[in-house]
């Protein structure tokens, strides 16, 4: 199956812009000083204009990268609060996605993607960074590391789309149906089709993705507790999350492979740095793929969160948070916790 059908949910110094003479309110990596604002604009690759939030007041840094692709830091921010006590989160949408600029067609792609993190990098005076990747974003997280190895500290991966689509993609496909009866099924067709061509896609998107949540959480109680907005965002980026979602990804395939084949393995194995992968037991993405993720870090970690699926930081946050700050302070040993 195309993975570009499929959506994955897809995880500092401080921090305003000044004026570029350029670009009114966007900061450049050559400008002089640092962002002091807790939220506002940054140029990524080509000048793209990237929105960004920051939370917490910790002495180090984690750059967040969100799912989709075309999903949004709200997604995340609210879940992700009890990592702001004790460090600094800097959130950022990105290119086409929440409130961030979209350009045209051909700059939505990965290779864009992450030389806008590295944007994020220079332009915040990070030396080199903690990323904290969900779904789609562990797989960005992977791909900037292999990139610039020297620049990363360390990896969180957090339901991360697979490291190669076949045969997890199709799995995932199928027990997200198994999860709706048919008649939901159908509605979650019309209604992306709706999202892209409506006046009001913020609207249709939220139905679609209460929707969506109930197939990716342990529990319809525990999606209750996800308060993260996957459809914040202009009109625009929001309409076009799809189209994004199956550029990007085409971006990445194999000379375009029409398939949708990709292999990130051999980039992982290029990342020397500690990372640690998490998948919740009742995730329908496959848990061998996040294990052939573990397998290709060098030094990677797996953390099984059981009683979660792909939201493991809201479904079980008791479990999670204790366990991604221990890796986060350098605990030597393996984080796992088995399925119950």
């Amino acid at each position: 199956m195309n993975p570009a059908l499929v959506f994955c949910f897809l995880f500092f110094t401080l921090l305003t812009p000044a004026c570029s003479p350029q670009r009114p309110g966007v900061v450049t990596p050559s400008d002089a000083t640092l962002p002091t604002e807790r939220s506002g604009y940054v140029a990524g690759e080509g000048g793209v204009r990237l929105f960004y939030q920051v939370d917490g007041e910790g002495p180090d840094t984690i750059v967040v990268l969100h799912g989709g692709p075309g999903l949004n830091l709200e997604g995340l921010r609210p879940d992700l609060r009890p990592l702001g006590r004790r460090h600094t989160l800097l959130y950022f949408d990105q290119r086409g996605s929440g409130r961030s600029e979209r350009p045209d067609q051909l700059r939505l792609t990965g290779a864009a993607m992450v030389e806008d993190i590295e944007a994020i990098r220079r332009a915040f005076r990070l030396e080199r960074l903690t990323l904290f990747g969900h779904s789609w974003g562990g797989a960005l997280a992977v791909l900037y590391g292999s990139s610039h190895p020297d620049r990363v500290e360390r990896l969180v991966l957090v339901g991360p789309v697979p490291p190669r689509p076949h045969p997890y993609f199709d799995q995932y496909d199928a027990e997200q149906a198994a999860r709706h009866d048919s008649v939901t099924n159908a509605r979650l067709q019309r209604l992306g089709r709706i999202q892209e061509l409506t006046r009001d896609p913020v609207r249709i998107c939220r139905e679609r993705f209460g929707l969506v949540k109930v197939g990716l959480t342990a529990t319809l109680d525990l999606a209750r507790k996800v308060r993260g907005d996957l459809c914040a965002g202009t009109l625009a980026n929001v309409r076009g999350m799809d189209l994004l979602l199956r550029q990007v990804w085409s971006s990445l395939t194999v000379d375009g492979d029409p398939e949708g084949r990709y292999d990130f393995r051999p980039l992982a194995e290029r990342i020397p740095v500690p990372g640690l992968v998490v998948h919740g037991a009742e995730d329908p993405m496959p848990l061998p793929g996040s294990e052939e993720w573990v397998r290709a870090l060098p030094r990677g970690r797996l953390l099984v969160v059981p009683g979660a699926g792909h939201y493991p930081y809201a479904e079980q946050p008791e479990l999670f948070f204790p366990a991604v700050e221990a890796f986060l302070a350098g605990a030597a040993q393996e984080q796992r916790v088995e399925p119950r």
